[in-house]
């Protein structure tokens, strides 16, 4: 009968099947570094130094960092491929505590899975990703060891609890600027997506680089580009009626995905030499990627740091925006 630490295996496996995978800004084509291995070839590294010397090993640096990027989406895939490469580490064992204690295999290793995400949630801020791994697996084998001699439930947990994939953030903040039109207090939500994208239109083209923006627009009303937004996050019924529902798009689509440290250390203002001695003590406001020498930061991470609401708007909505900004609209 599968257990928690097969579910998990099969998830990931059926996530990444036999394609590359990169570990360092999560997208083989945007990635500096050309060679990726699949994923069983990445699993394997992972393990291996995992065991050996996961604190000085790079690889696993930048899966914990893939991780917390990840999460910051509210998207569990890179947190299961953590779990699914220290899982090994916890099958034997697991396997010699039930049977020296005599109690139920699948309930130590809902335990021992509990406890590991515990650890990675308690380990956010203020632990180097190098340290967090460790922690993991120290804190699974303690608990594995005291359910065994508590022989009893102690630590219940549904086994596909920890599977359940986050619902995306709701996207219900507005840009905070100025708008043409007032949305404060707009209840219904198909006028308050209209506002959210005619404001960002007016943003835009006062900041002017609305030319740009449009030639995206293009690229999406063509076909030639598609938004990254889920289909289940889209308008209501009643504008899908009326607005394509394939042309809505994050307003972070505008921007690269990453930036390099620098820039990033000046939009938060700080010197990059601070940015750097941050990173190494895991005290880095949010999750930094690392690509070979040197280090790629989320725009996505950037700007919920920064406290900048990444919206959903319709192309229709930010043209006509930008029409009302340079008083072409009647």
């Amino acid at each position: 009968m599968a257990d928690v630490f097969d579910q998990i295996e099969w998830n990931v496996r059926k996530i990444f099947g036999g394609e590359p995978v990169c570990v360092h800004v999560g997208n083989t084509r945007e990635c500096d570094i050309k060679r990726h291995p699949t994923y069983t070839k990445f699993r394997a590294e992972a393990i291996r130094v995992g065991v050996q010397s996961a604190p000085s090993s790079r690889l696993w640096e930048s899966l914990i960092t893939m991780g917390r990027l990840s999460d910051l989406d509210g998207d569990c895939t890179w947190r299961l491929v953590i779990l699914d490469c220290i899982i090994p580490s916890f099958r034997s064992l697991s396997a010699r505590v039930s049977r020296d204690f005599r109690v139920d295999r699948e309930e130590i290793r809902s335990a021992m899975v509990t406890t590991a995400l515990e650890v990675w949630a308690d380990t956010t801020m203020g632990v180097a990703p190098r340290h967090v791994r460790d922690r993991m697996v120290k804190a699974a084998f303690d608990v594995a060891f005291r359910h065994g001699k508590a022989t009893s439930s102690e630590y219940p947990m549904d086994d596909t609890g920890v599977l359940s994939w986050p619902e995306l953030p709701a996207q219900s903040s507005t840009l905070k600027a100025s708008s043409i039109i007032d949305a404060n207090d707009i209840r219904d939500a198909d006028v308050a997506e209209q506002i959210r994208g005619e404001r960002a239109g007016a943003l835009l083209q006062r900041w002017g680089c609305f030319d740009a923006v449009r030639s995206f627009h293009d690229e999406i009303r063509t076909g030639r580009r598609s938004g990254s937004v889920n289909q289940a996050v889209k308008s209501s019924r009643l504008r899908s009626l009326i607005s394509n529902p394939n042309h809505y798009y994050y307003l972070s689509d505008l921007y690269p995905r990453h930036i390099g440290l620098p820039e990033a250390a000046g939009v938060i203002g700080i010197a990059e030499s601070a940015a750097h001695r941050l990173i190494r003590a895991g005290q880095f406001p949010f999750p930094v990627a690392r690509a070979g020498r040197s280090y790629k930061v989320s725009v996505r991470a950037l700007m919920h740091f920064k406290d900048i609401p990444d919206v959903i708007v319709h192309v229709d909505d930010v043209e006509n925006g930008a029409l009302h900004a340079r008083g072409t609209v009647p």
